[in-house]
């Protein structure tokens, strides 16, 4: 079970890296994301908000994305 969950995690991890690099390109050429908000999807263009706390809980600071709650 525990290699199952080793690459779990690492499969994780790419995605989250993955995303980063997508909202980053997002905001730099003022793209829209589609994201699925009540039911429908609706497409906004990530925004930055910094807060004392967000992290990615391995002890780096990473802007918390509009979108991610």
């Amino acid at each position: 079970m525990q290699k199952h969950n080793k690459y779990a995690l690492l499969g994780l991890k790419a995605l989250k890296r993955a995303a980063a690099k997508v909202t980053k390109n997002a905001r730099k050429n003022k793209y829209k994301i589609p994201v699925w908000k009540n039911g429908r999807i609706e497409y906004e263009i990530p925004e930055v908000i910094t807060e004392p706390g967000a992290g990615d809980g391995l002890g780096k600071a990473v802007p918390f994305l509009k979108g991610d709650i």
